[in-house]
């Protein structure tokens, strides 16, 4: 089981990226191939819709986030506010991180990022 973070996605949709594109593209096509049963916290919607309307039609957006969470497991923010609450505490960064990190956390699951800035030192915070 495994989260995967808004970074990934919008990461494999940049070529221009390079490195950060490759590895982002690496992670997802693995993820299918390997039928991964993948989970995010459902603020994911709202990330993506805000970063990529910016650059794409509205409706072509809505779309393209309305197929991707058909295959993702997503965690409503009733079970996850709580303990996201209680890590943004202890890792003071971003809201939508400690969600994605609530939902490594609930789900008992390994949580995937292009972020290493945000959530390398995070994580010992959570876990130890």
């Amino acid at each position: 089981m495994i989260v995967i973070d808004s970074s990934v996605i919008i990461d494999s949709l940049l070529p221009k990226l390079g490195d950060r594109y490759l590895k982002a593209d690496k992670i997802l096509k693995e993820v299918k191939q390997k039928d991964l049963r993948v989970y995010t916290p459902k603020i994911l919607k709202v990330e993506l819709a805000s970063v990529l309307s910016r650059k794409k039609d509205v409706d072509i957006v809505r779309r393209f986030i309305e197929e991707l969470v058909s295959e993702i497991a997503l965690i409503p923010e009733e079970r996850l506010f709580d303990l996201a609450y209680d890590i943004a505490f202890k890792v003071r960064g971003r809201a939508t991180d400690a969600y994605f990190i609530a939902t490594a956390k609930l789900t008992n699951s390994l949580l995937i990022t292009n972020d290493k800035k945000n959530y390398g030192k995070q994580r010992k915070k959570v876990w130890n």
